[in-house]
């Protein structure tokens, strides 16, 4: 053991011992400032957690007094994104996007109408975000997703999610949001730019094209340009032919719900739908049908007749 030295004169000595005990006030002094803080309260509108298996991205609450035109949630992008859709037989499909290098997706499947759901997705191909979801025929399902080296790949399944295989002849016929730029859609064509630089569930159909713009949607029939649709504080979009189906929050008549509204080739929009267990704060996903439009909001999956 290390021996003190005593050797300094008495002043120096009664300098360090000074000093020692002013270092000592002010760490005492610092501590109690850092416990006060730490146990100062914590924001209302922070995130809580859903419970397993299904997904929960709740954000804060809505204001009960805020207008349609500031209280939107903007459609979800990115890795938080949602994917739904529906096979022929009514085997239900959805996927959260992830992000390539940042966070892995998740594909799940629902036996029972979304009452519960089994975790199907393509690890063994090295899945790294999702870019578009599709029922096929059957029970079968069709996925275009990053690859590891964040590459294009399209996969389906016809083991309902227990293998899934590629398929690059199909990947080059067709139309997707592109991974390496996220403002075009690549096509068998060529790059198709879109409207905003944070596009958000980009819905490609056999008839038109449709997405989210900073809560509004715009619409493309063929190859001609992207319009405006008359409704705004959109979160989700689905096509169905030249019809569009739209998830909005902040309507008046659907207060703390969201909302669903069709929107007909003439650009007319239905009366407001409300969608019971939706959440206008929390991610959004929608599935439209000629029978039933099927949401998923939260941590809740609603069929809504036709």
């Amino acid at each position: 053991m290390a021996r003190r030295d005593l050797t300094a004169p008495p002043i120096a000595r009664a300098l360090s011992v000074a000093g020692v005990g002013a270092l000592a006030l002010v760490v005492v002094a610092l501590t109690a400032l850092a416990l006060q803080h730490d146990r100062s309260p914590q924001p209302s509108g922070a995130p809580t957690a859903g419970p397993v298996p299904t997904f929960s991205f709740r954000g804060p609450g809505p204001d009960a007094s805020a207008s349609p035109s500031s209280s939107a949630t903007p459609a979800t992008g990115g890795a938080e994104e949602r994917f739904l859709a529906r096979s022929a037989e009514g085997m239900l499909w959805r996927a959260t996007a992830g992000a390539c290098g940042a966070g892995e997706p998740v594909v799940e499947r629902s036996d029972d109408g979304g009452t519960t759901w089994v975790d199907v997705t393509p690890r063994s191909r090295g899945i790294a975000q999702v870019r578009a979801l599709s029922g096929l025929s059957g029970t079968e399902a069709e996925l275009i997703a990053d690859a590891a080296d964040c590459s294009p790949q399209l996969l389906r399944t016809y083991t309902q999610g227990r293998f899934w295989d590629p398929y690059p002849d199909l990947l080059a016929r067709a139309t997707y949001p592109s991974g390496s730029a996220p403002t075009v859609l690549a096509s068998p064509s060529g790059e198709v730019a879109l409207p905003c630089a944070t596009p958000a569930s980009v819905r490609v159909g056999a008839q038109q094209t449709a997405l989210v713009c900073d809560g509004v949607a715009h619409t493309r029939v063929g190859s001609g340009a992207f319009a405006p649709l008359p409704l705004a504080d959109v979160v989700a979009l689905d096509v169905l032919g030249r019809e569009t189906a739209l998830v909005s929050a902040g309507t008046d008549a659907c207060a703390g719900t969201l909302a669903l509204t069709w929107v007909d080739a003439a650009g007319t929009a239905s009366t407001p739908e409300c969608i019971p267990d939706s959440d206008p704060a929390a991610p959004a996903a929608i599935a439209a049908f000629d029978d039933e439009v099927i949401v998923w909001s939260g941590d809740a999956v609603t069929t809504i007749a036709r």
